[in-house]
């Protein structure tokens, strides 16, 4: 049988596949409850918290190696990959689960935004000094993470007691 045979008689099954793969993707979801969204939120930051971890280990010296500093950077990141409106939903304040974000968040999203942007840049800088695995640039760009949150949680944050 022919190439131009088997395509013509595979086409109708292409077609059909890719009907369904559409409409199962257009399809609505259910959406996450404001406690499973802080869930996931709070799941974000323990895993910037365990790279943040490991970097520092590695810094001083007391844990880790290249393959460990480059999963944290990456884990850093992806975190910072995500888009803040998805992280931080309004509705999933203070009084929702567990969460920590104070309505100041939402009431001045422009600077949170932004803060979340330099997250983003930060975090892009921190995987390029992973992938040199020069300690004095992987201490120059874990400190400029640990600024960026450093200064969402102090605007931002409500301190756990």
């Amino acid at each position: 049988m022919s190439v131009s045979v088997r395509f013509r008689r595979a086409v109708p099954t292409l077609v059909f596949a890719s009907l369904v793969a559409c409409t199962v993707c257009a399809a609505p979801s259910v959406a996450a409850t404001p406690q499973e969204q802080v869930e996931a939120r709070e799941k974000l930051m323990k895993t910037m918290g365990g790279g943040m971890k490991a970097l520092t280990q590695f810094i001083k010296g007391e844990a880790g190696g290249p393959a460990e500093v480059k999963k944290a950077a990456s884990d850093i990141a992806g975190v910072a990959a995500h888009d803040p409106m998805a992280v931080f939903p309004k509705g999933t304040g203070l009084g929702v689960g567990d969460s920590a974000a104070k309505p100041a968040l939402w009431d001045n999203w422009a600077k949170a935004a932004g803060l979340w942007g330099d997250l983003k840049t930060a975090g892009a800088t921190l995987v390029q000094a992973a992938d040199t695995g020069d300690k004095a640039r992987i201490a120059a760009a874990t400190q400029a993470v640990g600024k960026v949150c450093q200064s969402c949680h102090e605007d931002f944050r409500q301190k756990k007691e």
